[in-house]
């Protein structure tokens, strides 16, 4: 793995496994010490997990995040259309916007296949994301486990 300060891959905030299913793993570490939103969980509009978007530290205007596969992912919601536009290919690492305005945290990036996704975090914790390309769209549910501890 390689070690740079401030990104995805810093191991001082994450530790990420590729297993021999393909599937990333992720395992927050050093809970106490991170400053800013490390990490949202997508869900269906059903609320069924989906995936895990970490973001870089530090707290910039400029991050970069990157999806994993949530733990708790069934087969049918990987094989949904949601599953396929999240997971078109293998794990890549985006530059993101992150802007937090009043208690609101809004993340905004584009896919390598031309998907706009944009997720804004709320008070509480909790709030939703858009993914969109021309006129499709899809959406869910999104929260942050860890919060945003500034």
């Amino acid at each position: 793995m390689q070690q740079s300060k401030g990104r995805i891959d810093d191991p001082a905030f994450f530790v990420v496994n590729h297993s021999i299913g393909g599937h990333v793993e992720i395992a927050e570490r050093l809970h106490e010490t991170a400053a800013a939103m490390s990490m949202i969980v997508l869900m269906t509009v059903a609320g069924a997990p989906l995936a895990m978007l970490g973001l870089s530290t530090p707290d910039l205007p400029q991050r970069n995040c990157i999806f994993m596969v949530h733990p708790q992912v069934t087969s049918a919601v990987f094989e949904s259309k949601e599953g396929k536009i999240v997971f078109p290919d293998r794990p890549t690492e985006y530059p993101c916007s992150y802007a937090r305005k009043k208690g609101v945290a809004d993340i905004a990036f584009t896919n390598q296949n031309g998907w706009r996704f944009e997720v804004r975090i709320g008070r509480g914790d909790e709030g939703s994301w858009r993914a969109s390309l021309a006129d499709d769209a899809v959406l869910g549910r999104a929260f942050s486990p860890l919060g945003d501890r500034k």
